[in-house]
């Protein structure tokens, strides 16, 4: 092992394989950002045009507190808000955090996601065994005398509606996912979406009906499937969720409702405002950070 090291100092090259100079580098901007944390972290107030794009002015502002080093090797995203009720008018351009839409899409983080899932909801059928069907246990017919084979009652598993052998018991094949894990492939996911161009974000889906989503749904050509996504409480009666089910390809759900499967299986994905800034805050809250710090005064949310 020693003779290892000593070839690679010859070479100028680190045990990991790195040139020496890179490797003090990598020490040095490290040791640098341990020590100025406080002197390199900038609060940055958005320009009004931003995140203030309704009319009357009283909308979300925020405070981005994004370390210095950390802005210029990953830069937030930018995207265009939409007006529900007009889709092809723009309200403005809003950013959004990296640590959720400007991740490295992973597609094992996506696949494992989505794999826990599946086998959260996973569900058996029972398949009832004899002794737990109802009827009689009596004996269909003598033991012996009849040249028949030898049958015990109705409930035998050769006979239809009998039990099964060994049936199949109600399992849960749920798991404990790490967290880190799951805000790994959910942030993915959203950054795969916004890069297609299939995440619309719109100003607010507050107050919205069923025909508003089908015919919003109609003005995207070639989409099968729309995932709307509201930050608000729909307030949707039972008869409104009756008809949101014979709407096919058209589905509404919160962000504590919203789940990475969803937003896999359907073409396109509807956000408004709020539930942007929501989900944001779920998946820094579940790292640890504080990116965003809300400010809602005057504000119609």
């Amino acid at each position: 092992m020693l003779g290892v090291w000593r070839a690679l100092l010859k070479r100028g090259m680190s045990p990991a394989g790195r040139p020496i100079s890179v490797v003090r580098g990598l020490a040095e901007v490290a040791h640098s950002t341990e020590s100025n944390v406080d002197q390199n972290s900038e609060t940055e107030e958005l320009e009004p045009t931003a995140d203030q794009y309704l009319e009357d002015g009283s909308f979300h502002t925020r405070t981005l507190v994004v370390h210095e080093a950390f802005r210029k090797f990953r830069p937030p995203r930018e995207a265009w808000i939409y007006q529900f009720s007009n889709p092809e008018q723009k309200r403005g351009l809003i950013e959004l955090h990296p640590e959720v839409f400007a991740v490295n899409p992973r597609i094992d983080k996506i696949y494992e996601v989505l794999h826990w899932q599946d086998l959260c909801t996973r569900k058996e059928v029972i398949e009832y065994m004899r002794s737990e069907l109802p009827g009689s246990g009596k004996k269909l017919r003598p033991q012996k005398g009849m040249g028949k084979a030898r049958i015990k009652d109705k409930r035998a598993p050769q006979f239809k509606m009998g039990g099964v052998p060994l049936g199949l018991r109600p399992r849960d094949f749920g798991y404990d996912i790490d967290p880190m894990d799951l805000v790994a492939g959910f942030s993915a996911i959203c950054t795969t979406k916004l890069a297609q161009g299939t995440l619309i974000i719109v100003d607010t889906l507050s107050g919205v009906s069923v025909p508003e989503m089908s015919d919003y749904k109609d003005t995207l050509s070639g989409v099968d499937s729309v995932l709307f996504v509201t930050g608000y409480d729909p307030g949707l009666t039972a008869g409104q969720n009756t008809e949101i089910c014979f709407h096919p390809g058209i589905d509404l759900l919160t962000t504590e409702m919203v789940h990475p499967l969803a937003m896999v299986e359907h073409n396109v994905v509807v956000m408004d405002y709020a539930a942007v800034r929501q989900l944001e805050q779920w998946v820094l809250d579940l790292k640890g950070e504080h990116g965003i710090e809300e400010r809602v005064e005057n504000s119609p949310l």
